[in-house]
């Protein structure tokens, strides 16, 4: 598996092209904006975590043909 910048780096390539109007709710934390969850990304906190974990799982669901 890829190391931890590796990821971060991905799900922040992949972020960069929501478009800039579009909020994501992650549980009690409400809505954020992708500038959000990318500065959370870089910071590595919880919120960042959580949301690099929904994305690779994401990902990997992709690429055995499960629709999420």
């Amino acid at each position: 598996m890829k190391n931890n910048e590796e990821m971060r780096e991905l799900v922040i390539a992949r972020l960069s092209t929501f478009p800039s109007n579009r909020k994501i709710s992650i549980g009690r934390h409400g809505e954020l904006t992708k500038e959000d969850l990318i500065r959370h990304i870089q910071q590595n906190d919880d919120i960042g975590k959580k949301f690099i974990e929904i994305e690779l799982a994401y990902l990997k669901a992709l690429t055995k043909g499960i629709t999420v």
